[in-house]
């Protein structure tokens, strides 16, 4: 089953659309009502009142989104040469990442979304090994927009942070356009607020959700438990052995790639406002979605499985993370 993530891109496509029809069949057929969410921000507040009196079209719009960001994922991907050009397995990847929270949409298929473009202002290419001043800011300003959905997505900022040191980010200019880039969004917002006297009403909601921190387990029964300590154990993996394999290649895929995992800080800055356990996998979509890749991809490399026949195993690990996903 991996191998056919290696050729006929129609037949992947094929596939993909099969795990969607899989994983949202129930909830297109029985709509979840879409929930508020955790510490939800402004903007996220907005769509919630729009359409929760329509359950279906939430979860229609959270596949659409999720379909695209995965698509969107792939290319940039597939475009920074971290993966392989004629393969729509990272797609798949990410689907099974995201569908492992909720069928409706939600402020963490949202922040995602965002999450992806700022990615793509942090990729390097050509022969540069930093990026330019003007990306700096647009990516901090992508995070000040997922701010607006999801309050503790600010700490994105973390994953920012440690990309900005890897990319010798060091200067005032430097720091003085990440503080612009993030705030900008925000004044964008507190000058519509003054002229609708919501400022007072916005501060205590954001002050509110950003002391809501409290490390705690929901009750969960036992198989979406099950599911969701399957995907981190294999995003564990995935980060053990990406990183274990870096100076294998020249020094802008480690870059890049290591852009990619670091999302894996941002997403652990954020777990602390909502439960511990089941595993929030959507927070870690990007990584997920990128290691993952990487070790099937390596599995059906020459150079890095010899014993072929072995193969099966993985194909069976493909399998296994459909079932959590569809389970938690």
């Amino acid at each position: 089953m991996v191998k056919l993530f290696q050729g006929n891109m129609a037949l992947q496509a094929v596939l993909i659309i099969a795990a969607l029809v899989l994983l949202w069949g129930r909830a297109l057929m029985s709509p979840p009502l879409m929930e508020c969410g955790e510490s939800p921000a402004i903007l996220y507040g907005l769509l919630h009142s729009w359409l929760s009196p329509l359950p279906r079209l939430a979860v229609i719009l959270a596949m659409i989104l999720i379909l695209t960001e995965a698509f969107g994922l792939n290319l940039l991907l597939s475009d920074a040469g971290l993966v392989s050009q004629n393969s729509l397995l990272p797609t798949l990847l990410y689907i099974i990442a995201m569908r492992a929270g909720s069928a409706t949409l939600t402020p963490i298929v949202l922040v995602c979304g965002v999450a992806i473009l700022c990615l793509r202002q942090l990729m390097l290419h050509g022969t540069l090994l930093t990026i330019p001043s003007g990306k700096v800011c647009a990516a901090t300003g992508l995070i000040g927009i997922a701010t607006l959905f999801y309050t503790p997505a600010a700490a994105l900022m973390l994953t920012y942070l440690l990309v900005a040191a890897n990319y010798r980010l060091y200067g005032w200019k430097d720091w003085a356009l990440m503080i612009l880039g993030f705030m900008a969004p925000l004044l964008a917002l507190l000058c519509i607020l003054y002229m609708t006297d919501g400022i007072a009403a916005w501060w205590s909601t954001t002050l509110a959700a950003l002391s809501a921190v409290g490390l705690h387990s929901d009750t969960t029964p036992m198989l979406p438990l099950l599911g969701s300590v399957i995907l981190a154990a294999t995003l564990l993996w995935g980060l053990l052995t990406v990183n274990l394999r870096l100076t294998e290649h020249p020094v802008m895929w480690q870059k890049n790639a290591a852009s990619v995992m670091l999302f894996t800080v941002g997403a652990l800055g954020i777990m602390p406002y909502a439960p511990l356990l089941p595993v929030n996998m959507p927070l870690f979509a990007l990584p997920f979605t990128f290691c993952t890749t990487r070790l099937f991809l390596d599995a059906t490399a020459k150079t890095a499985f010899r014993k072929k026949k072995h193969l099966w195993l993985y194909d069976i690990l493909l399998i296994l993370l459909l079932a959590a996903a569809l389970t938690c």
